[in-house]
């Protein structure tokens, strides 16, 4: 993998960590989060459902180590991800920006 992806992918990673750190300390936001896979079936194209259902999976069985996996499933996982709503911007933000500081493209 070339340094570019490696950075997305430590991205998407960090990103997914501290959603399902925020997820366990604040399960009201659960919600929010299950109901991204839904919306997406109404607007998403159709190849991805799988990823969508085993979000579903991971979320109702709380087995957030299958998206955390460093598999290319867990890879795939991280990047149709329906935890961005249990980051906060500014949260969101500070982990893009460390990530960025990583590449010499950015």
């Amino acid at each position: 993998m070339d340094p570019l992806h490696q950075v997305s992918d430590l991205q998407s990673l960090l990103l997914t960590q501290a959603a399902i750190e925020a997820l366990i300390q604040q399960p009201a936001l659960a919600g929010a989060v299950r109901s991204t896979p839904d919306h997406r079936d109404r607007v998403a194209a159709p190849d991805a459902q799988p990823l969508r259902d085993e979000w579903r999976h991971i979320l109702l069985n709380r087995q957030f180590d299958r998206a955390l996996a460093l598999t290319d499933l867990g890879q795939q996982l991280r990047q149709a991800s329906p935890l961005g709503r249990a980051l906060s911007p500014v949260k969101r933000l500070e982990i893009i920006r460390s990530c960025k500081g990583r590449s010499s493209n950015t």
